[in-house]
């Protein structure tokens, strides 16, 4: 299973990070988990849950409480529990917030300009160059925690479109692949390029990635379902240790 990050922005600069198998209460009241001075909010107006659909996957719902003015999903009101998938836009009263899942080793600095100061005692800690990071571009940075097919099934399976950055543990060169509605297209590095290039860089991976979302990729060079590409990776990579 793949490890992700869960982080809901507010609209307001902050960044709360959700823990898998809470419950999260948002309103008026001190109480609750996420408190919303405001007054079109009511005490308790809403939650957040973990639940297990079919199959054994786990998505984050909201849940009305029967407040006075709804909830709000990408801009519908909501009439029942309702999946909050990445990149989701939720409205509590006069409140905006956006749901952003990080891959595996992603670093929450790269939400970028939007959270310049995460806070409250959900979230991660100060020390963090929002600036830095913003300026360069990237949607997702971070360090390659589990290696690049961890990395590369995460995009996969949120559907991503756009460039991996993959930086070398010297900082001297970038290697590159393309994702396109989560099917890998194309990769580079110094030396190889296409699926060659994939395995190279499973075999030794990168220290550091950053992904910007929505660049084309200059050639396709790879072909087929995302699954059968990573079931062809899985086998080069099995042949290679015999």
């Amino acid at each position: 299973m793949i490890v992700v990050d869960f982080y809901l922005l507010s609209a307001s600069r902050r960044a709360h990070r959700l823990r898998p198998g809470r419950t999260y209460v948002f309103g008026r009241e001190e109480t609750v988990d996420i408190p919303l001075q405001d007054a079109l909010v009511s005490r308790r107006h809403a939650e957040l849950r973990w639940i297990e659909q079919p199959g054994g996957i786990q998505f984050w719902f909201v849940v009305d409480l029967g407040s006075r003015n709804g909830v709000m999903v990408n801009g519908v009101r909501i009439t029942q529990p309702t999946r909050l998938d990445d990149d989701t836009t939720l409205q509590i009263g006069g409140q905006v917030f956006k749901l952003h899942m990080l891959p595996p080793g992603g670093d929450p600095a790269a939400l970028g300009s939007q959270a310049p100061q995460i806070s409250t005692l959900e979230t991660v800690g100060p020390g963090l160059s929002m600036k830095e990071l913003a300026s360069q571009g990237a949607t997702y940075s971070g360090d390659v925690t589990g290696g690049i097919l961890e990395l590369l099934q995460f995009f996969s399976q949120m559907n991503k479109s756009g460039r991996l950055d993959l930086i070398a543990n010297d900082a001297a060169s970038v290697h590159a692949v393309w994702v396109v509605g989560g099917n890998l297209v194309h990769a580079q590095t110094v030396k190889n390029k296409g699926l060659d290039a994939i395995i190279e860089l499973a075999k030794k991976p990168p220290q550091r990635f950053a992904f910007h979302a929505g660049s084309e990729p200059p050639a396709k060079t790879i072909q087929g379902s995302a699954q059968g590409i990573f079931m062809e990776i899985a086998r080069q990579l099995d042949e290679g240790k015999r």
